[in-house]
């Protein structure tokens, strides 16, 4: 999906006299309209309309469904900011930036069987409930696996957004180096990145998509563990707790009908898929409560939890070989790393902006080799679901369609205090917002100078407790490093139980 072109707006043209003098042909007014035309055009070629009347493409449009319940869509919810961004201190100036990115929304995956559901759903000898009568004259028509269009926006808007913020690390020499996954939605996500953040940029800069990753080896953008557990036993125990009160009223409404508990989900599921394909509410939606939508979220939390996060032990092996590439990165030394690295393909040292493009589930992953998100010593119940205030592991908020991470490296001046070490000097009563209160500054705190890091996951800033950060979420690059012992020791032998 290609938006390097804004599309010209539509010209309102004044409705002609239909007397004789109208029929006269005016060349002063043509000559003014194709001048009109032909400079509209030749802006929008330029400047991109969107960037002109400030459309946030990074921003999920109305979808005809409320906020509230995208949001308990899981790992199938569009992207969305979970914080404001906030710059860093004062004091502080990002050096590189790394972006862990999921590919945009999609069409089901080839194996799910949602229109095997509506089928069953269907067969009622009769509907005595209003909100099923559009399936009397339904017809199932989502494609599979591929990137909807829907997600080739969110990605053309990451790009946008990633030029908007770090655009002081791009030259002409230094542009962003960008590698995928080996799966279409994510190779055409990539691209549709690259085209947002050169349209951005007006064309000043072009990246493009430098490395494909195929997904039949193991590598760095895909997990790859077949020993592992992947969540099933979990997500089933939670749906057998959720879903049979909502397929006995499916039911009630639909004489007839059998209506299992997989059935309840793929239903539900049905409600964000539909509706970002169609990019309109989705006519499934009507069929569940506000509630209901929260059990299906948490069934997402569960099979995350439980596939490739802390509830699976061999989960967080499964992205070493990414926090590596990271440490390489961050450090400027070569990849460390005897789980995924692949050294046969480019790897370059020394650049300042990086975007790769992956899976949920491998991002999860590096969720828990790094230590964000951990609730490894309270894991999620597959009984009960706890009041959302009182949990951090939400999969809409950490891997919803486009999610992303972004490891920020800063390097921090300071000033000499008369003992002590070398502190920097933050001020947090100055906060200042970038592009009409779009971010805000974050809290500093005194800090020694040097080289830091700070990770945010969908803009808001993780606290990194492993590597003692204090205010504003920033530890030393060298705290950092060491905390990432994990991954520096290669999984202490976790990958090798992969395999063997």
């Amino acid at each position: 999906m290609s938006s390097e072109k804004a599309s010209l707006p539509m010209m309102a043209v004044a409705n002609l006299n239909r007397d004789a003098d109208s029929r006269i042909f005016n060349w002063k007014q043509f000559l003014k309209f194709f001048l009109t035309l032909a400079i509209v055009y030749i802006w929008g070629s330029i400047y991109p309309l969107s960037s002109l009347i400030g459309i946030r493409r990074d921003v999920t449009p109305p979808l005809g469904i409320p906020k509230k319940i995208q949001k308990h869509w899981g790992q199938y919810a569009p992207w969305f900011p979970v914080e404001k961004y906030k710059r860093p201190p004062k004091g502080c100036e990002i050096t590189q930036v790394n972006i862990l990115q999921r590919h945009g929304a999609r069409y089901p995956n080839s194996y799910d069987s949602y229109d095997e559901s509506i089928k069953r759903l269907m067969e009622a000898d009769k509907f005595v409930d209003s909100k099923l009568d559009f399936l009397s004259e339904y017809e199932y028509d989502l494609e599979e696996e591929e990137l909807l269009p829907f997600g080739a926006s969110q990605s053309f808007g990451s790009g946008e957004t990633v030029f908007r913020r770090y655009s002081h690390l791009v030259n002409a020499k230094n542009i962003p180096f960008v590698r995928s996954s080996g799966k279409s939605r994510a190779i055409h996500s990539a691209t549709n990145w690259t085209v947002g953040f050169a349209a951005a940029s007006h064309h000043r800069y072009n990246p493009i998509l430098s490395v494909v990753v195929p997904e039949e080896q193991n590598n760095t953008l895909n997990n790859d563990c077949p020993n592992a557990g992947d969540g099933t036993k979990q997500k089933r125990a939670w749906l057998k707790v959720f879903a049979p009160p909502i397929a006995k009223r499916l039911e009630k409404a639909a004489p007839g009908a059998k209506v299992s508990n997989d059935d309840v989900f793929n239903l539900m599921a049905m409600c964000s898929f539909e509706t970002l394909a169609k990019e309109r509410g989705s006519e499934f939606c009507q069929l569940f409560k506000d509630r209901e939508f929260k059990m299906f979220g948490y069934h997402g939390d569960v099979e995350k939890f439980y596939k490739t996060g802390y509830g699976e032990p061999l989960g967080p092996v499964q992205g070493v070989g990414y926090v590596n590439e990271l440490l390489a990165r961050l450090t400027g030394r070569p990849v460390q790393d005897h789980t995924q690295y692949n050294s046969s393909l480019p790897f370059p040292l020394g650049r300042s902006l990086y975007v790769d493009f992956t899976h949920e589930n491998l991002m999860v992953a590096v969720y828990s080799a790094m230590g964000l998100f951990n609730i490894s010593d309270n894991p999620l119940s597959t009984k009960k679901m706890e009041k959302e205030s009182n949990r951090v592991w939400i999969a809409s908020k950490m891997v919803p369609f486009s999610s992303r991470m972004v490891v920020e490296r800063l390097t921090c001046s300071g000033r000499k205090k008369m003992h002590g070490p070398k502190l920097v000097d933050f001020d947090d009563e100055d906060w200042e917002d970038e592009h009409e209160h779009e971010h805000e500054e974050s809290e500093g705190g005194g800090r020694q100078a040097g080289e830091h890091v700070r990770v945010l996951v969908n803009d808001a800033v993780q606290p990194l407790d492993f590597c003692h950060a204090g205010k504003g979420g920033i530890c030393s690059l060298d705290a950092f490093v060491e905390s990432q012992d994990y991954a520096r020791r290669s999984g202490d032998g976790d990958f090798e139980k992969c395999y063997n």
